[in-house]
């Protein structure tokens, strides 16, 4: 499916994408717009837009919100055909990347950077849309390099432990910590979190708890930061 050049590269996290594919299997929206997302618990009112923005870039949605009906109709299927036609879809929004990037061979920085420089995104943004990408690619068994695959997705019963201990460990600090969180200005209501370790102190924002639900894209911004 041919991109409209003013899309910006959806970086939506793996859970709201994963949610907005798959609220077409118990509902049938014929307009999803910001107020949609929200009351329907896909994304928070801050990261609304993130939502929005994969629907359009894989063209489920127009640029006013409405549903495409023969795009939903196969959204409502289930299993290997569903899947399927996901993977194509996946395929057509991003064959640019997919013609460009070999991703037989490609490390993750080949990826954040066909962002950054065909898209003039900043780096934390292409990070995050490096991330969405290489879920979807995953989840839908798109064929990407083993390198992409180690250091793009966790999977299996262990990582899933680790990745819920080190965020309640996260979440038990912010709660602790929330009288001292810092608003970045006058009416934000953006936090800044602060990680230490031995040999690096990092600083992102987060609007609220529930963004801390996507531990992925959080290690990929920090890791990317001290390479």
């Amino acid at each position: 499916m041919e991109q409209e050049k003013q899309l910006r590269p959806p970086y939506a996290t793996s859970g709201v994408a994963d949610k907005v594919l798959d609220l077409f299997v118990r509902m049938s929206p014929k307009k999803i717009d910001i107020k949609f997302i929200v009351e329907n618990n896909i994304a928070t009112p801050s990261n609304a837009f993130r939502a929005i923005d994969l629907l359009r870039w894989l063209g489920i949605i127009d640029k006013t919100g409405n549903v495409k009906e023969d795009l939903a109709k196969k959204l409502r299927l289930v299993g290997d055909e569903k899947n399927q036609f996901l993977a194509d879809l996946i395929k057509s929004s991003y064959r640019e990347l997919i013609e460009r990037v070999d991703l037989s061979k490609a490390k993750k920085d080949d990826v954040i950077n066909f962002f950054v420089h065909n898209y003039n995104t900043g780096n934390s943004q292409a990070i995050y849309s490096a991330a969405l990408f290489l879920h979807l690619c995953h989840k839908f068994k798109i064929p990407v390099s083993d390198d992409l695959k180690k250091k793009t997705h966790t999977s299996g019963v262990e990582t899933k432990k680790r990745d819920k201990r080190i965020s309640d460990k996260l979440r038990d600090k912010i709660s602790k910590s929330e009288d001292k969180f810092e608003n970045r200005s006058r009416g934000s209501n953006k936090y800044k979190v602060s990680i230490s370790g031995e040999n690096a102190n990092y600083d992102f924002l987060i609007n609220s708890l529930s963004d801390m639900e996507d531990m992925e894209t959080i290690f990929a911004i920090i890791k990317k930061k001290l390479s």
